[in-house]
């Protein structure tokens, strides 16, 4: 077997039998699911919360679990953003939106971003696994990375192997660490509850969702929406 054919053996084969999400990869958030029950909600957060506080410990603190949060945490508005590494609109927002809010609300306190994987696909599930593989700002950059360049990963013959050069170079990983967070059984679980989580207590349907202080914004494409309802919510 050569190392391209076990390259896209291997993800199969280390994440197989994980639950992936059916969701659309689109801008319209699809607002007509039905309402969230804020009584849930606030019963998965803690529940996710202790779930990640576990983990990281049991993981002697190596790996990013849980939320993966931007700005104040104080910051009076909150925004959670449920997302796929696969999908090209997330990635339009990711280069097109998100600076926008970061510039405007992340960076002067008004605002705390969540972000929370929505894993959709094998290898949506193998990149998820690499961007948490070490800290907090590695996996921001590596996320943004494989936003970034994710027409280029994604369409290439060896994906992983594409992938474990994109880690390498913004992340600073090895091919065997590469290879290590990939089989990360725990972590691969962890995705997958937070994906669950995102379609039962959020109704995510669709990537990106954007939910402002709880409440699902229609368009993810239109900054002038997404502005709105941030606003709405600091006055």
């Amino acid at each position: 077997m050569n190392y391209q054919t076990y390259s896209r053996f291997s993800v199969k084969a280390l994440i197989a039998g994980v639950f992936f999400a059916v969701a659309a990869c689109s801008n319209d958030s699809a607002n007509e699911s039905e309402p969230i029950d804020p009584e849930a909600v606030a019963a998965a957060e803690a529940e996710a919360l202790a779930e990640a506080k576990e983990l990281a410990t049991a993981a002697g603190g190596e790996g990013t679990w849980g939320d993966i949060v931007y700005g104040d945490e104080n910051a009076p508005v909150e925004i959670i953003e449920y997302a796929s590494l696969t999908c090209s609109h997330c990635a339009r927002f990711s280069a097109d939106i998100f600076p926008k809010i970061k510039e405007e609300y992340i960076d002067t306190g008004k605002v705390k971003f969540i972000y929370r994987n929505y894993v959709m696909n094998q290898y949506d599930m193998a990149a998820s696994v690499v961007a948490r593989c070490k800290t907090p700002e590695v996996a921001k950059r590596l996320m943004t990375v494989f936003f970034d360049r994710q027409a280029a990963w994604v369409g290439a013959e060896d994906r992983v192997g594409a992938l474990a050069g994109l880690a390498r170079r913004a992340g600073g990983l090895s091919r065997t660490q590469f290879d290590r967070c990939i089989a990360n059984r725990d972590m691969q679980q962890h995705l997958t509850k937070m994906t669950q989580t995102g379609a039962l207590r959020y109704k995510v349907n669709a990537t990106p969702t954007l939910l402002v202080d709880g409440d699902k914004v229609d368009r993810t494409d239109s900054w002038d929406e997404i502005k709105a309802a941030i606003e709405a919510e600091l006055n």
